[in-house]
């Protein structure tokens, strides 16, 4: 067997020989003197008892220059009792013969070429084998179990294979290492199935902070590993502590997004992290974070102020309930979508839907006018006409209320708001729309309306005249424009709006003592569209008949075959006894 004989006497004993090592080359130096006989059998045999003249004869070659040789020598010493940290110190400093290895790797060479390398040579070799780029030398060694795995083997490895130093320090069973060595390559189903397998249980928190150091993405992958397990190995405040630290945004904001989709009430304050992290840092995440509704238990107030400041106004509008923060982010509609903002008063109430309008036409009504208007529009009947009227005339924004009263206007029954769409149409210099108004609307006061257009100065009188047609007011029609040197739109009025309204303007005009030469003029400019009878009555009512006595003959002349006409001859005739028999007997 390895320690000696075992045999069988005759008498049936089972012996046990063997040679005591230690004895055996003291024996022979004591005995026999023969050095040479000792030194070559301890080495060839690896016997102890030759260790001082292995020390001798090693600084003995040393003395002599003769490097290499020592250094195979104490390569090959007996039980390695010279291959020591001292040995390698100082074969590592001898310069080699031209063509020849240097002394150290005369002697790791032959270690290699007999055995594996102790711990201390391994780390020694790696070194200047790492150093000239030779790293695939390290992983046949590996392999062959030529090397001693350490944790310090492994840290040397590490910054040029992490892959190699994860294999040493599997083997050097490193647990620390290991799970970083994991992590880093991004391995980690393998951590804590092999934590489990070794029984180690690190401090996970550190492990993490160590790893992000290095590489924040791979850290958010471990840190979610980590608190899927059942339990979590870590708290997710942990990791928020950790990526936080390292101010690992992007990273952070991925765990959380991943580790809070359960939308926990328990969770409120890691919601108002993941979104106070963002709106500082990366406000269009938070934004869409925002957008898709996925948290409901976050800081609202305080996450709707961040927002405001981020400049992010809609969800800042989302999340405020007080009426003064509305109010204050509201105004600022050149930042904010049109439509999203009108269908976001639909979420107020009356009263506070008014107040946040009144204060977006005070801060800046040319920015903010579009949408005030739309909305007053959208919402017309619950807010009610009156107050949203109310509100533009209190901002004296004619132009809004022309807008908004042109919505309703057609279908109101109401006077007053005919009325006040009229003020603002001509508020607005919206004249044609104001003569639409008062010719097809059914529904003001046009008593109410006729005074106002006479002190509104307009530019045109078309509507007024259009007003006083319609409701029979041509008497204080044409007293106003004569009284007011506006003749031109008496004429505009009979010519081109109703000639048959001549007959009232005419009496008018008399009352008024207008030049007879200038009604004669209307009269004879009018088409022949109204009543001659009538316009007989008018004028006779005041006694001026005679101002048409060479009108009438003309008509007469001309063939006319009104009756009005000979009537109204007969009378002149009759009054200025002007051969009245001649008349009467020869008209027919």
């Amino acid at each position: 067997h390895d320690n000696g004989i075992i045999g069988v006497n005759r008498k049936g004993q089972v012996l046990s020989v063997s040679v005591n090592e230690e004895t055996i080359i003291p024996y022979i130096l004591q005995n026999t003197g023969n050095v040479e006989l000792a030194f070559r059998l301890a080495s060839r045999a690896n016997l102890p008892g030759a260790d001082q003249l292995y020390v001798q004869r090693f600084q003995q070659l040393m003395q002599q220059g003769q490097f290499n040789d020592a250094a195979k020598m104490a390569a090959s010493s007996p039980r390695g009792m010279l291959r020591t940290e001292n040995t390698i110190n100082q074969l590592k400093h001898l310069q080699s013969a031209p063509g020849q290895l240097s002394p150290i790797l005369q002697y790791f060479a032959t270690i290699l070429e007999k055995g594996e390398l102790n711990r201390h040579e391994s780390i020694e070799l790696a070194r200047p084998v790492l150093a000239s780029n030779r790293k695939a030398l390290l992983e046949k060694w590996l392999k062959e179990d030529k090397l001693e795995c350490s944790e310090e083997l492994g840290d040397i490895v590490q910054p040029h294979d992490a892959t190699l130093a994860l294999s040493i320090y599997l083997r050097a069973n490193v647990p620390s290492k290991v799970v970083v060595c994991f992590a880093q390559s991004g391995q980690f189903d393998k951590i804590v199935l092999y934590c489990k397998r070794v029984g180690y249980s690190p401090d996970w928190a550190p492990l993490l902070q160590q790893v992000a150091r290095l590489d924040g993405d791979k850290a958010c992958e471990f840190a979610l590993s980590l608190v899927k397990e059942d339990p979590p190995l870590v708290s997710a405040d942990q990791v928020v502590g950790v990526f936080a630290s390292q101010n690992l945004v992007q990273q952070t904001t991925r765990f959380l997004l991943d580790a809070l989709k359960g939308n926990r009430e328990s969770e409120a304050h890691l919601q108002t992290k993941l979104l106070e992290m963002n709106l500082l840092n990366a406000p269009q995440v938070a934004d869409a974070i925002l957008g898709n509704n996925m948290f409901s238990y976050f800081d609202r107030p305080y996450i709707a102020q961040l927002a405001e400041k981020a400049g992010l106004y809609q969800r800042a509008l989302e999340l405020y309930d007080n009426l003064d923060d509305i109010k204050r982010v509201a105004v600022h509609t050149e930042v904010v979508n049109g439509e999203w903002l009108i269908n976001y008063f639909g979420n107020l109430s009356v009263e506070d839907s008014l107040a946040v309008l009144r204060q977006m036409l005070e801060h800046n009504a040319a920015q903010n006018l579009q949408i005030v208007v739309q909305a007053a529009i959208k919402y017309s009947d619950l807010l009610g006409p009156q107050k949203i009227i109310d509100m533009f005339e209190d901002n004296r924004c004619s132009e809004g209320l022309y807008y908004y009263l042109g919505s309703v206007v057609n279908v109101s029954q109401d006077p007053a708001v005919v009325f006040k769409y009229i003020q603002a149409a001509l508020a607005t210099g919206q004249t044609k729309e104001v003569e639409r108004i008062v010719r097809d609307n059914n529904h003001y006061d046009a008593e109410k309306v006729k005074n106002y257009l006479k002190e509104a100065s307009l530019p045109d009188q078309l509507p007024l005249i259009i007003v006083c047609d319609r409701f029979d007011y041509v008497h204080d029609l044409v007293l106003y424009l004569y009284s007011n040197g506006m003749s031109k739109y008496i004429e505009v009025y009979v010519q081109q709006v109703n000639s048959s309204r001549l007959p009232q303007v005419v009496g008018a005009l008399l009352d008024v003592d207008c030049d007879e030469h200038v009604v004669k003029s209307l009269i004879a400019s009018t088409p022949a569209q109204f009543s001659i009878g009538a316009l007989v009555d008018e004028i006779e009512k005041r006694n001026r008949l005679k101002i048409l006595h060479r009108w009438l003959e003309a008509k007469a002349s001309e063939g006319s075959q009104d009756p009005g006409v000979y009537n109204a001859l007969a009378k002149i005739y009759i009054d200025s006894n002007y051969e009245p028999e001649k008349f009467l007997s020869s008209n027919r």
